[in-house]
């Protein structure tokens, strides 16, 4: 219903609050200055207006709502959504039917329609005009035969027969219907316990550390088949004005953004719930990171909960074609603007309703005059509170609208769908050859499907030879998903294919399966080409995949919760892959970042250090022990910056590592001002820039800029003005004239040590590669996002664009502290605020003043002030880089 993580508040610390039965009456109490109802919410589309159709006692915590052919409207009114105690409503929930039969604005006739419901969430109307109505366990078929506006029968149509209990957030959610008659349904993660759902006839989907998922049946219960996969909680799904099924999925916990995802069948679009409630593991993705995910079409803000195809409304015409969606979290409704991409979907959404703390909308209908009507639960506790309203969304009068479109009226292929619908129903192998080498990921998904065929069972295996990378990609995926026995000799051969991301696909293929017997087979992957670190992360949880306990366990479901069952790496298997000299040096570079306690190997480090040769080797040890604080490890790191026979490259990453050592060695790093080398130059200037005061770094750095003066605008010179005057040479003065300056050039290798660097310190907030810090996104594939362009404004400008997934909050104390963070977790006695400097940390509601939104970035502005315009050329190159 109104968001699937209570915003990621923990599933076992919400059932204790309920156990002890303390549902604080002070839950949000910043928020309760104001009497509920004193909260109006503004329209920002100047042409729609927004009235208020009904309020408690009439309606309270509503969620689910659906208008018949008639214009009566349904509404689902919670009462069983963990009640607190002495709780003075019904015991069961109930569908509630309003009706303006005189068409004042205002219901004049409300009756109650089905009660003793429990954990009810979403209703549809199906083709046939008979009410639907989802709860977390069941979908239940309301039938009124006689007319009366009274529901005589129910039939149960699914039943989630397993698990025993769930959490109601994360079980079946959401309902729709198409336009040829299916019923579509969306399923939680059940939090990584097995489920299995059951259908009139038998037909049966089940799970064990799959992500969630949408399945379809007949309106009647049968033939249940799932739809897609790898979803964390879709909240609602609708079709649009094309017949494509859309879904609003919320974000685990450190995955954003929550995301309107283009359903298609056969999709997997990338959670697993084996793998934890944080979205961050090696065989996950959530935008289509992985070979054989998909991607979403629109980031959405925090906690979607309802969707709304808008060409069903009488909204202005430019609304056609497009979606709604409410922000629960955010307390905003958002037009989201839709345009083909490829054979999919993309767009931005856009706010056109925004509302302060009581303000929560969850779910919309329209009547057949085009009007829409939204629910609200108005308060943001989740505990059932006895506030609610109803409101109308329409156009002003003189507007000019589109005629709505009727529900459940079929629409012809788009040209973007007809060759998808027909890529999936061909057996032609050349046209699924053609189409896995498309840039469209959602034409390979289609031709993937088409070649999992049984019919095609010898040309697929033959096309494992294929000399397409992405013809071979397509076709491991095809035999995974198809079940095709034997499969281990074919597995064994991929895994030293050329192509990296058929390998890397390979070994999660062998790791989901538990191919034991390929074990051996692993470094396959490793020594076949080039290795990533994506690659060798992979290879790693493949290795733990393959422990004998693990397989065991998750083949038996031993543990409740998949995500409990423990995948560990062999014991000392990093320490001793790196000591082995066996192993190419590259390779054991890589293994030095997956040290858990650098702090604890620096006896490892220090000897590799002192025997070690390979370059690429001695930089990633020397990255490890810039976060080993010891006297000893500083002495190291100073003779290899200071002696001139080791590579500059190992020098300058010996610089910025001392930088973040508590030693102070200025002394001895000063005299490398003059170092012939001009990156040990550069680091050395940075280095002394952190160390020493303004009078004595003018000291330091007057002569050497005298003596550039024939080269004023080289990196050395740039960054010794900065140091000496604040200017760094000669600046850009407007965005535009730094977009000017930054259009080109840059190096690399010089970028990383800037963006690792002390004076920008962007690794404390982005990861690169597994290095650096969580509260930003992480800037691994930022190149193949972003342009040049686009990351000059997001460096100079942090606050013009915040996407939803990082929006940022703050938390002001009675003492008058404050604290900002990226994600906030509300408790009953206690939040929880995501730091940069310290993870999560928890404030009693006691000494709380206030807490909300920040209207800016989390990624402070001025960041050009600590840098040379050099260095801004270095980073982006090297952010660029990063495809």
């Amino acid at each position: 219903m109104i968001t699937d993580k209570l915003t990621h508040i923990s599933f076992r610390r919400f059932i204790s609050w309920v156990s002890v039965g303390v549902i604080s009456a002070g839950l949000l109490f910043a928020f309760r200055q104001q009497p509920v109802g004193t909260d109006q919410p503004r329209v920002l589309d100047n042409r729609l207006e927004l009235t208020l159709f009904a309020e408690n006692p009439d309606i309270v915590t509503p969620i689910g709502i659906a208008i018949d052919s008639l214009n009566r409207i349904f509404v689902l009114e919670s009462h069983t959504h963990l009640p607190p105690k002495d709780y003075p409503h019904s015991r069961g929930d109930l569908i509630k039917v309003f009706v303006d039969s005189n068409n004042d604005g205002r219901p004049d006739k409300t009756t109650v329609f089905a009660d003793g419901l429990t954990e009810g969430l979403n209703l549809a109307f199906s083709p046939e005009g008979h009410l639907y109505v989802v709860t977390s366990r069941t979908v239940w078929a309301l039938y009124d035969r006689d007319g009366d506006g009274v529901s005589e029968e129910r039939k149960k149509v699914l039943d989630l027969a397993q698990p025993a209990s769930v959490y109601a957030h994360a079980a079946l959610l959401g309902i729709t219907f198409s336009p040829d008659g299916w019923m579509y349904v969306s399923r939680g993660n059940t939090g990584g316990q097995a489920w299995k759902l059951v259908g009139t006839d038998g037909s049966s989907v089940s799970g064990y550390g799959d992500g969630g998922n949408i399945v379809r049946a007949r309106p009647d219960g049968s033939r249940l088949e799932e739809v897609a996969t790898g979803f964390w909680n879709p909240m609602d799904l609708k079709f649009d004005n094309k017949g494509h099924l859309l879904a609003a999925d919320n974000d685990p916990d450190s995955r954003g953004p929550n995301r309107l995802v283009h359903v298609v069948p056969g999709g997997d679009y990338g959670y697993k719930s084996l793998y934890g409630g944080s979205g961050i593991h090696p065989y996950s993705a959530w935008n289509g990171e992985l070979p054989g995910t998909l991607p979403y079409a629109v980031g959405l803000g925090e906690a979607p909960s309802g969707l709304q195809d808008a060409s069903l409304t009488a909204l202005p015409s430019d609304y056609q074609g497009q979606m709604l969606s409410s922000i629960w979290e955010e307390s905003r409704i958002v037009r989201i603007r839709l345009v083909p991409n490829g054979v999919s979907l993309t767009g931005e959404a856009e706010s056109i309703v925004e509302g302060g703390p009581e303000f929560r909308p969850v779910a919309f209908a329209t009547d057949r005059t085009g009007a829409v009507y939204f629910t609200d639960w108005v308060l943001r506790e989740y505990p059932n509170h006895g506030k609610g309203r109803i409101w109308k969304l329409s156009a002003k009068s003189g507007t000019t609208t589109s005629r709505p479109r009727l529900p459940n009226v079929a629409t012809s292929p788009t040209t973007t769908d007809k060759p998808l619908t027909e890529l999936y129903a061909t057996t032609n192998v050349d046209s699924i050859k053609t189409a896995l080498q498309s840039t469209d990921p959602f034409r390979q998904q289609a031709a993937t499907m088409a070649f999992a065929n049984p019919a095609l069972r010898r040309e697929l295996i033959e096309a494992t030879n294929d000399a397409s990378p992405a013809v071979r990609l397509g076709t491991l995926i095809a035999l995974q998903r198809s079940g095709h026995q034997p499969v281990e000799p074919i597995a064994r051969r991929l895994l030293s294919d050329p192509d990296s991301r058929v390998r890397q696909r390979t070994l999660m293929w062998v790791g989901q399966s538990g191919m034991v017997a390929l074990k051996p087979d692993l470094e396959r992957a490793l020594t076949a080409g080039p290795v990533s670190p994506a690659l060798f992360d992979t290879y790693l949880e493949t290795v733990a995949h393959l422990t004998p306990a693990f397989v065991t366990a998750y083949r038996n479901r031993t543990e409740l919760y998949s995500k409990s069952i423990k995948r560990p790496l062999p014991p000392q298997f990093i320490e001793n892959f790196i000591r082995d000299k066996t192993k190419p040096a590259d390779l054991r570079a890589l293994a030095i970042r997956y040290l858990k306690n650098p702090v604890e190997q620096g006896p490892l480090l220090l000897s590799l250090l002192t025997t070690e040769k390979a370059t690429p080797l001695r930089v990633d040890i020397v990255r490890a022990l810039a976060n080993v604080p010891e006297p000893t490890v500083s002495n190291q790191l100073l003779r290899i910056a200071t002696n001139r026979a080791e590579p500059g490259m190992v020098r300058a990453e010996a610089l910025l590592a001392l930088a973040r050592q508590p030693t102070d060695v200025s002394p001895s790093v000063h005299p490398l001002l003059n170092d012939p080398n001009p990156d040990v130059q550069l680091e050395a200037v940075r280095y002394l820039r952190t160390r020493l005061s303004g009078v004595d770094a003018r000291k330091a750095f007057l002569p050497r800029v005298a003596s550039f003066k024939t080269h004023p605008d080289s990196p050395v010179a740039q960054q010794l003005s900065l140091a000496v005057a604040s200017s760094g040479g000669k600046r850009p003065t407007s965005l535009a004239a730094w977009e000017s300056a930054l259009a080109t050039g840059g190096k690399l290798e010089r970028g990383r040590r800037v963006f690792y660097s002390v004076q920008a310190m962007c690794s404390s907030c982005h990861a690169i590669e597994g290095r650096g810090g969580d509260l930003g996104p992480d800037l691994s594939n930022v190149g193949r996002s972003k342009s040049r362009t686009q990351l000059i404004q997001a460096i100079l400008r942090p606050s013009q664009e915040i996407s939803p997934e990082w929006q940022g909050w703050y938390i002001r104390l009675k003492n008058g502290e404050e604290h900002q963070g990226r994600q906030i977790d509300v408790g009953g006695k206690e939040i929880e605020l995501y730091t940069q400097t310290a993870g999560f940390i928890t404030f009693p509601m006691k000494d709380i003043q206030d807490y909300g939104l920040i209207k800016t970035s989390l990624m402070p502005g001025g960041l050009e002030t600590q840098l040379t315009v050099e260095d801004l050329r270095d980073l982006l190159a090297f952010l660029q880089a990063k495809k």
